[in-house]
């Protein structure tokens, strides 16, 4: 029998994070229907699928699908503007953006309860030189 209680408390701690995507994503759709229009979005939902679908059949060894659906997303690519592709990297770029300070927001409050915890090589080194004792040496 397996112990599920790491797993469930894994999924727990995620959920806030979950949540703080699902809101920063919404309000990013929100924001880009009004200002770039519905037919827009839903040319860059279609754009997000097809590279979405194509990624998961490649991990799933389903190479020939994943390689008509990249091809599929390489022709409606192509067929955009040059205005249209430069507002869909924005649109794509301001996403990743927010899900980054999602992830920072998460980290944060996770680890409010925690010391702080250098991650960079001298402070580490220094807390490793610092911890260690060394032997004398005798002259």
């Amino acid at each position: 029998m397996t112990d599920t209680t790491d797993d469930i408390a894994e999924e727990i701690s995620f959920q806030s994070f979950d949540d703080d995507c699902r809101l920063l994503g919404n309000l990013l759709n929100d924001i880009l229907h009004r200002e770039v229009g519905t037919t827009f979005v839903d040319k860059l939902e279609r754009i997000r699928v097809l590279a979405q679908s194509a990624c998961n059949m490649r991990q799933a060894g389903i190479v020939n699908m994943a390689e008509l659906l990249e091809k599929q997303l390489a022709s409606d690519l192509s067929k955009m503007s040059l205005e249209e592709a430069f507002t869909l990297a924005r649109a794509f770029s301001h996403y990743l953006t927010m899900m980054g300070i999602a992830e920072t927001h998460h980290r944060v409050r996770k680890g409010g309860n925690m010391a702080q915890i250098s991650k960079s090589c001298d402070d580490v080194f220094n807390q490793l030189v610092q911890g260690w004792s060394f032997p004398e040496r005798s002259l």
